[in-house]
């Protein structure tokens, strides 16, 4: 092989490879929806349940990407570089976050309210932890830090407050498992709205209940516990699985 076939050759793999980048960066930056569920086999290990919704899939990938973007912030403010090492960070958590939210945001059941709650936490996360970061350069004394912690405290406690008055509400859905004497057995999915976890939860029975109907539910806070459903308020007309969507299609009878 010549020395004009080894370019040729090197300029063709040049070629290919800047293709193949373009497109990779096309589709991050401008992601199209996806007519596929996502996988996310290292979250996925998480559930142990076999029978996970993708919208259980979804929430539970979100969380633990946000984690694992606190956790990647808390250890960065400590390199020599922090504020670049933040920047990094925020850059690189924001492009994939709207990659996922856009690519798979509509295998959520109620796309909206998870997408602001995330995306106003990482951002109070990211300026916070730039704060301190500011706080450390300056050299300030111990109690600026308890202060700043305070402050910080109160804005989360803020955004919490406007986050339940805008999507907020006292209730959710859940799908009937099963019907025993004066109780029924319901699956419940994960409710960011409602702050409801995803599980199975035992009420009180109503009339007209049968196994797969859609049920709305009245939900009750608990310390430190979240909120669980407590009685049935509606019973939807349309039988269906457990493990689709629980929103209601139907009237109530």
């Amino acid at each position: 092989m010549d020395i004009e076939e080894v370019l040729y050759t090197v300029g063709e793999g040049v070629e290919r490879l800047v293709s193949v980048l373009g497109r990779a960066t096309r589709n991050l930056l401008k992601p199209q929806k996806s007519e596929t569920p996502p996988k996310f086999p290292i979250s996925s290990r998480i559930i142990r349940r076999r029978n996970y919704t993708v919208h259980e899939m979804m929430s539970l990938h979100l969380q633990v990407v946000f984690f694992l973007y606190l956790a990647a912030n808390a250890l960065a403010v400590f390199f020599p570089h922090a504020l670049y090492s933040l920047l990094i960070l925020g850059f690189i958590y924001t492009i994939y976050f709207r990659w996922v939210t856009h690519r798979y945001g509509d295998y959520l059941i109620e796309p909206e309210p998870y997408t602001f709650f995330y995306s106003v936490a990482s951002a109070i996360a990211f300026f916070a932890f730039l704060g301190f970061v500011g706080l450390r350069k300056l050299g300030v004394e111990v109690y600026y830090y308890y202060a700043y912690i305070i402050a910080i405290t109160g804005l989360v406690i803020i955004f919490r407050y406007l986050f339940k008055s805008r999507y907020g509400r006292d209730y959710t859905y859940g799908v009937v498992e099963e019907v025993k004497n004066d109780l029924i057995r319901v699956f419940v999915h994960d409710d960011i709205a409602a702050n409801v976890k995803p599980g199975y939860y035992w009420v009180p029975a109503v009339p007209d209940v049968e196994p797969d109907r859609v049920v709305k539910l009245l939900i009750e806070d608990r310390a430190l516990k979240g909120a669980v459903p407590v009685r049935v308020l509606e019973v939807y007309l349309e039988s269906q699985s457990s493990q689709s969507s629980t929103e209601p299609k139907a009237e109530t009878e």
